[in-house]
């Protein structure tokens, strides 16, 4: 749940950290601490840069929520969740695959629709781990298989920490595993994604009218792989910029 809070700070400053490499944001010449104790330093200076500005955008004396500050809470996941249990997060996103949106078609026109979509999606992971991921057209459960299971596990795997707080960004919002590597790896942009995510619920609204409350969730999902991307983007500009 987001929590609301008031400004309370006046400046916002990058520092270097005191283990170096990292940046650490602070307020007011303090260290900010996250829920879990740990002081707001990441790696990139870009990343840092772009955190500060969100802080510094809140309005003096305005309250706000969390969620306000996207980029602040995935370096508080990548922080406090995934560098000290990449393997419980992994695990929490293989869920994902085992109901993959890109797997599970209608019949019909909205089926010929996610076809056109989600076949080309389906041959880059095939061509970039080996394996294509089954389809079905029923409402049973359908099993990945182990290949399958090893593909999506070694996908995993191979992110590193920022990329992997993308993806755990990107799964939930898109209801796929598949879409959520493919964003953290760099071989789907959001615009694509953001298609593949909505495509039922478009297919519904043409038929039955425009839902404000589905499109107001499309533009929050949309708004967070965003913010996911950046996340990534920003986080290994050091690699460039720093080295």
């Amino acid at each position: 749940m987001s929590q609301t809070i008031k400004r309370f700070w006046k400046e916002v400053h990058v520092v270097p950290s005191a283990v170096p490499p990292g940046h650490e944001i602070r307020l007011d010449g303090r260290s900010f601490r996250l829920p879990g104790g740990n002081p707001l330093i990441v790696a990139s200076r870009a990343l840092a840069d772009r955190i500060a500005e969100e802080w510094r955008s809140i309005v003096p004396g305005a309250a706000f929520r969390t969620s306000d500050l996207p980029l602040t809470q995935m370096a508080g996941t990548q922080i406090e969740r995934i560098a000290p249990d990449r393997q419980q997060i992994i695990g929490g996103l293989m869920a994902y695959g085992e109901s993959d949106l890109l797997c599970y078609r209608a019949t019909g026109t909205l089926g010929r629709e996610q076809d056109a979509l989600f076949d080309p999606v389906l041959d880059l992971f095939e061509a970039r781990y080996g394996v294509r991921p089954p389809i079905t057209r029923s409402l049973l459960p359908s099993h990945a298989g182990i290949e399958v299971q090893g593909a999506y596990a070694a996908a995993l795997d191979g992110l590193d920490d920022a990329a992997l707080t993308c993806a755990a960004v990107c799964a939930p919002a898109t209801g796929s595993l598949i879409l959520a590597i493919g964003l953290a790896e760099g071989w789907i942009d959001v615009v694509s994604a953001c298609a593949m995510a909505s495509v039922e619920e478009r297919h519904q609204m043409a038929q039955w009218g425009e839902d404000d409350a589905l499109l107001q969730e499309m533009g929050r999902n949309a708004d967070d792989m965003s913010a996911a991307l950046d996340f990534v983007t920003l986080s290994h500009e050091k690699a460039s910029n720093e080295a």
